[in-house]
């Protein structure tokens, strides 16, 4: 048994898109279905940042440039995501133009988003488990990160525009478990599950933010409603939803 833990629950509404590559920086590159830990840190770092009058996204570190979520990324124990409703990938054919030589000349790009548009009763709920000890030492408040979660306005991408209906807060208490049913995203890694849901690979946030291109990944499980996971579990339980976390 570890001692409580303070944690935000942030349930927010797309707008209809969720344009997240699985590498950045190349609109060719195919959609995540579903939103990686890496970009619920972005979301709210950036929120948090302008608390201290940083509105940097970017910062130049060692010859390549970093998101400067990777400054705040320590202050969370544990990130994880709930979807209702399964995002369809879409990937709209378009036509890029460039000047060579004089001439006008024309190709085919595509933006694969994961879209959400229909009758749907679409939300993202996320929820942030916080390292105490870090928030302690830093510049920030549990209030600040309260403040910060209730500004989030945009998933990864500058088309991906959400809006915060609820922020809750409270504390947790992590426990060990043989079993555990929940709807939030889990680390896909030795156990059981029962239900539908797809697995994506992510970058693993705890490796560093910023620079993708060798960082460590891990493997995630986005239940579609509620699954059933047998294993060797570390559980907590959030506003009376269960999340299983990282072994």
């Amino acid at each position: 048994m570890v001692p409580l833990t303070f944690f935000l629950k942030v349930t927010m509404r797309p707008t209809g898109i969720v344009a997240l590559r699985a590498l950045p920086q190349s609109k060719m590159r195919t959609a995540l279905r579903y939103v990686p830990p890496t970009t619920l840190i972005g979301a709210i770092a950036y929120p948090l940042h302008h608390l201290s009058g940083n509105r940097a996204e970017t910062v130049y570190d060692r010859k390549t440039f970093k998101s400067t979520a990777d400054g705040v990324k320590n202050l969370f124990e544990w990130v994880t995501v709930k979807t209702i409703g399964k995002p369809r990938l879409y990937g709209a054919l378009l036509k890029i133009n460039t000047v060579y030589r004089g001439k006008a000349q024309s190709a085919v790009t595509s933006f694969p988003s994961a879209v959400m548009y229909g009758s749907g009763d679409f939300t993202i709920t996320a929820v942030y488990l916080v390292n105490e000890e870090k928030l302690s030492k830093g510049p920030y408040t549990m209030k600040d990160l309260e403040r910060a979660a209730w500004g989030i306005t945009r998933l990864g991408s500058r088309e991906s525009v959400v809006s915060v209906e609820n922020v809750e807060t409270g504390k947790a208490e992590i426990s060990e478990a043989s079993s555990a049913e929940t709807s939030y995203a889990f680390p896909f890694k030795g156990f059981e599950v029962q239900g539908r849901g797809t697995l994506q690979s992510v970058v693993d946030w705890r490796s560093g933010i910023g620079d993708y291109s060798s960082a460590k990944r891990i493997v995630m499980f986005y239940p579609e409603g509620t699954v059933s996971v047998r294993g060797k579990l570390s559980v907590t339980t959030v506003g009376g939803e269960t999340l299983v976390l990282a072994p």
